[in-house]
């Protein structure tokens, strides 16, 4: 009896070795490196990113020069806007995480609502100002190279996200499948 006791044991701690190594080795083949693919995503630097875009347009000395000026002065015109913004999120948030809110403090919501947003389209215009002042640096050349940057930027936004449905996904109104014009006289009355 003491036997078949101690072999059953046996033959569970066997099986419990065999099940540990066998997931081991798949384990090791499912993650071994293949020599052609690159295993680590290595992210790129702000720095390697700005030299790439500096040698993809071909700037010239005076034109880096003038680029940091340009996003240096941007950068000190965005900082208060910046700021302000954040502070209104963060009452924003803080007042929407309230369970039960008071007139005024609804008020106040719309009012931090609308002061984001106006804090929004002033950032947004010193990104295009900044933008612009950019692109008057740049020669003919450099211009169309930036424009097809653009453009494949675009096109890796595309790919990635997916476009979102009309109305936050409440499906098109049938009022925008109809034509603009009355129809045809010659269509008996019907819409086409």
């Amino acid at each position: 009896m003491k036997r078949k006791g101690v072999m059953k044991v046996f033959i569970i701690i066997l099986s419990i070795l065999c099940i540990y190594s066998f997931n081991n080795v798949q384990a090791n083949e499912v993650y071994k490196p293949d020599k052609n693919v690159s295993v680590m995503y290595q992210p790129v630097s702000k720095e390697q990113k700005r030299k790439q875009f500096e040698q993809r347009l071909n700037l010239s000395e005076k034109q880096k020069e003038k680029v940091r000026e340009i996003h240096q002065k941007g950068l000190e015109e965005m900082k208060p806007v910046m700021m302000e913004l954040s502070i209104k999120k963060e009452k924003l948030e803080t007042l929407n995480s309230r369970k039960l809110l008071t007139r005024e403090q609804k008020e106040q919501i719309e009012q931090l609502k609308i002061e984001i947003s106006e804090l929004e389209k002033q950032a947004k215009e010193i990104r295009k100002k900044n933008s612009q002042e950019f692109e008057k640096i740049l020669n003919k050349n450099q211009r169309a190279e930036l424009e097809l940057m653009k453009a494949e930027g675009r096109a890796r936004y595309e790919q990635k996200h997916h476009p979102r449905p009309p109305f936050q996904g409440l499906g098109t109104p049938s009022f925008l499948f109809r034509p603009l014009l009355p129809p045809n006289p010659n269509d008996n009355g019907l819409w086409k």
